[in-house]
């Protein structure tokens, strides 16, 4: 192998990716410089790293092409949220969700387990998504050379709390499957992305609330990056949210919702 693929496999193993994790990606290609192979190599080394126990997991999220034309096609529509996840949802033995704004590409034992019951779900991180399963399989979330603002689990968080800034109404969808289906679809929106750009995302703020032990901050093939502990972060982020309902996001431009409480 090249030398990239090595140099990211001994940082992914300091950081502390073992094998068999359940792993969660957000990543930069870009913040990681020169990487040989590109994109292929940065997937091969996190998938030798788990080694076939393990679970690979990449958002592959489509929102700012679905949001505009209610359209999502399971092997069209491209990801908008970096171009390792563009990659890896079109590797050999990938499965993508049919959800039309928040797909996730998944590979490896534990697929099964965390799709199961997804296209029931109204709103982008449903008690079905593979998101609200990550404590349940102990999985880490890994950001690879990308803000910690782009933590998409804290959505998941902000759902399971029922914080009513994080929602606003469903919008209809055309749904294209792997297998060419078409279905219709209504899911709940994400409030972030609005006209006035009120509700900005503070989920850098989750490091405030966690403790030793449950993140680790080294970095890989150059590009600082951020390995946290799905079940610790679930833990104490929600007892935060209790307290402090908006306390992971700013609204600068006074924008409340009729009842910002926690369902807690």
């Amino acid at each position: 192998m090249n030398s990239s693929y090595e140099i990211l496999k001994r940082d992914l193993e300091n950081i502390g990716v073992r094998r068999a994790d359940v792993i969660v990606v957000h990543s930069s290609l870009k913040s990681m410089g020169f990487v040989e192979g590109g994109a292929e190599c940065v997937i091969k080394a996190l998938s030798d790293t788990i080694g076939e126990e393990g679970t690979l997991i990449f958002p592959t999220f489509t929102y700012r092409t679905s949001y505009e034309d209610s359209f999502y096609s399971n092997k069209d529509t491209p990801s908008c949220v970096g171009f390792i996840s563009e990659t890896f949802r079109k590797c050999e033995g990938v499965y993508r969700t049919n959800h039309p704004t928040h797909s996730v590409a998944l590979r490896g034992k534990l697929v099964k387990a965390l799709v199961e019951g997804e296209e029931a779900d109204d709103s982008p991180m449903g008690i079905h998504s593979p998101y609200r399963r990550l404590p349940e399989v102990g999985a880490k979330i890994l950001m690879l050379g990308c803000s910690l603002s782009h933590n998409s689990f804290m959505h998941a968080l902000e759902e399971e709390a029922g914080l009513e800034y994080a929602l606003r109404e469903h919008q209809e969808y055309r749904v294209i499957d792997a297998n060419g289906n078409l279905s219709i679809r209504r899911i709940r929106r994400h409030n972030f992305i609005r006209p006035d750009g009120a509700i900005h995302q503070r989920y850098d703020r989750t490091l405030d609330v966690l403790d030793e032990g449950d993140y680790c901050i080294a970095r890989i093939h150059g590009a600082e990056s951020v390995l946290i502990d799905s079940v610790a972060l679930k833990k104490k982020a929600l007892l935060k949210l209790k307290d402090e309902p908006m306390y992971f996001v700013d609204d600068p431009n006074g924008y409340y919702p009729d009842r910002c409480s926690s369902s807690l």
